[in-house]
């Protein structure tokens, strides 16, 4: 699949960037490591159906602008530039996708706009290089000792591609000799002299600061959207105390280990794309008409953060929440058959285990969902409510609740005052769209199919009880 060529235009620089995929696809911003660019994810991005994939030459990488003399490279203001290029493209939500450098910046940029991230996917790195406070004085001063002698050096010239090619490897023989082809293919220049590299010589500069571990720690525990850290079995060596603090500030992250060295999303880009498609791909269209087809919201906003950590009460509706809201199969003898999911249900018992009390608020009663409330434990049953705020606001009146430290989930419109009354409305992927326009959180699977599985873990993580939930099972206990 060829490339699309873009350029895109932010505040004193222009950027250049590939895409791959259909317009309408949805959105995923690609970050490229230090010295590398946009051509590193010319094997991964055409194996990711379904997306718009647009990959960036930053700031004095590739074909993109240098920055004016005088301007240095810091890290953070590679932050703002993505910032800036979504916006340049229209993008109010998006995925993002980064490889080493690229992933710290993808890192920072997801703890700054949590509410705008939809999916994060790390590739080999997890938030940028930090240094001790007692070490930045020296850093400063190395920097601007090497500022003059790296902007009086020439670039160094090579005979051909091939050329450049073989000194690329020599530097980095971990990149495979057709990733390294792919990367000097858009990084060089023909000059007089030959071949040249078109990245800035200041990028090799030294970095005269970086932010502290605490400052990527803080960063990192912004982080509301699922999150995805690919890593090399051969690849970059982290320090396993500090990538294990790291880890633990992310609230919905999940590992993964392939084979491969640092470059594995090049040298092999099949299986990445197998871990890295699924995590990204949108998901499945609602049955309603009219849906968007990507919700608004996937993850947590910065307003909602509060409430999941102060939450005490899950209040769900059944048809649609706890069941496929399509269809209601009758037996021979006309009873109701109603399908619950088993995930649905571990959610809800590891909700009781963390002291959440758990309530069902529906329309309908029927058999089946008092059947399966009693093989959970839920003693809070509000069934055949029409008018379920009063029911709602009397609920949490005498488990002396306050409604902004309760959840409500729902599908469908009379769900909407409910969802509107509480301090946490979620809804499953396929609500009717009105009730995703008005949740603060989407699951990304359906009702019936895992939603308020999604929904347990998301409240159980931001109130550190994940771990406490997970030892239960580890240390035998029955339930």
């Amino acid at each position: 699949m060829e490339a699309e060529q873009l350029t895109i235009e932010v505040p004193g620089l222009r950027l250049a960037a590939q895409a791959w995929g259909p317009p309408d696809g949805s959105p995923v911003l690609a970050l490229h490591g230090w010295l590398d660019n946009s051509n590193s994810y010319a094997r991964l991005a055409p194996l990711l159906e379904g997306l718009r994939v647009v990959a960036l030459d930053l700031p004095g990488h590739g074909q993109s602008d240098h920055r004016p003399p005088g301007v240095g490279y810091h890290f953070v203001d590679w932050t703002v530039d993505v910032a800036a290029a979504a916006e340049a493209l229209g993008w109010e939500r998006y995925a993002l996708l980064g490889h080493s450098m690229g992933a710290g910046i993808a890192s920072l940029l997801a703890g700054t706009l949590p509410e705008r991230i939809t999916r994060l996917v790390l590739i080999e790195g997890l938030g940028p290089l930090s240094c001790a406070v007692e070490d930045a004085p020296a850093r400063l001063r190395n920097a601007i000792v090497r500022q003059r002698k790296r902007e009086q050096k020439r670039p160094r010239a090579h005979a051909d591609r091939a050329a450049a090619v073989e000194r690329l490897r020599l530097a980095n023989p971990a990149i495979g000799p057709e990733s390294a082809e792919l990367i000097v293919a858009r990084g060089t220049r023909e000059s007089d002299e030959g071949v040249v590299w078109s990245s800035d010589p200041r990028l090799r500069g030294f970095s005269p600061l970086r932010v502290s571990e605490e400052h990527v720690r803080c960063f990192l525990s912004r982080i509301a959207c699922p999150t995805l850290l690919v890593r090399g079995r051969e690849g970059f060596p982290f320090d396993p105390q500090g990538i294990g603090a790291r880890v633990d500030c992310v609230s919905q992250l999940e590992q993964v280990e392939l084979p491969g060295e640092h470059h594995l999303h090049m040298d092999r880009a099949e299986a990445v794309a197998e871990v890295v498609g699924p995590f990204l791909a949108p998901p499945a269209p609602s049955p309603w008409k009219g849906a968007p087809a990507l919700p608004k919201r996937v993850g947590v906003d910065l307003e909602a953060l509060a409430t999941l950590k102060a939450l005490r009460l899950v209040v769900l509706d059944v048809d649609g929440v706890l069941t496929p809201g399509a269809q209601v199969p009758y037996g021979p003898g006309g009873n109701e058959l109603l399908t619950f999911s088993i995930r649905d249900g571990m959610g809800i018992k590891l909700l009781q285990r963390a002291g959440i009390e758990v309530a069902l608020l529906s329309g309908r009663d029927t058999s089946p969902t008092r059947a399966r409330a009693k093989d959970l434990g839920i003693t809070h049953l509000h069934l055949g409510v029409e008018q379920k705020v009063p029911r709602l606001e009397q609920l949490a009146a005498e488990l002396d609740v306050p409604l902004s430290q309760v959840a409500y989930m729902g599908d469908d419109i009379n769900d909407l005052p409910p969802l509107r009354a509480v301090g946490f409305g979620a809804a499953p992927r396929d609500a009717h769209p009105e009730v995703l326009k008005a949740a603060s959180w989407i699951a990304q699977a359906g009702g019936g199919r895992g939603a308020v599985r999604e929904l347990a873990e998301q409240v159980l993580k931001f109130q550190g009880k994940w771990e406490q939930a997970l030892a239960y099972y580890e240390g035998g206990a029955s339930g």
